[in-house]
């Protein structure tokens, strides 16, 4: 499963309940991205996003059963790198539905470290992105309202209607 939205739209809340509820591994982008970080310090953000997905690809390519890939894929940027990072696997998309202002709301207020560059990205990327973010629809897609608590059992039942080899 891929849970993808803006950055701010709880994709990682999100990410991390369903993991619990389901019982299952979850690869945050982000955290692989801080780990590489914590190792090679002067490597420039983009490299360390480039790699941090490169990195969680295969380490989902090595695993059986249900894995949980959170990040945020921009579909213009991101789409031919995710098909060929998920190298033909069947996926359920979760797209984390909030409104445009919360997600920049909640992504301005965050604070999180210098290697994410957040003010630059807020004010060289956001608009494109609140203009163009989208699903990349590699699979089915659900729409999950981020913008409140998620029933996850709910979710669950969601998930297996719509899942791939089901």
């Amino acid at each position: 499963m891929m849970v993808n939205g803006l950055p701010g739209s709880g994709k990682s809340t999100l990410a991390t309940g369903l993991g619990a509820a389901l019982g299952v591994q979850v690869i945050s982008k982000d955290v692989v991205k801080d780990g590489l970080q914590a190792l090679f310090p002067a490597v420039p953000a983009r490299a360390l996003g480039a790699a941090a997905m490169e990195a969680a690809y295969t380490l989902i390519a090595g695993m059986t059963g249900t894995v949980v890939l959170e990040s945020w894929w921009f579909r213009p940027r991101d789409l031919e790198f995710a098909r060929a990072g998920l190298r033909g696997a069947a996926v359920v998309e979760l797209w984390c539905d909030v409104p445009v202002e919360i997600a920049r709301q909640r992504y301005a207020s965050r604070e999180r470290p210098a290697h994410y560059e957040d003010d630059r990205r807020l004010a060289e990327s956001w608009p494109d992105w609140a203009l163009r973010a989208e699903p990349l629809a590699l699979g089915p897609v659900l729409r999950v309202d981020t913008s409140s608590d998620v029933d996850f059992v709910a979710l669950a039942s969601r998930i297996a209607s719509v899942r791939p080899g089901r």
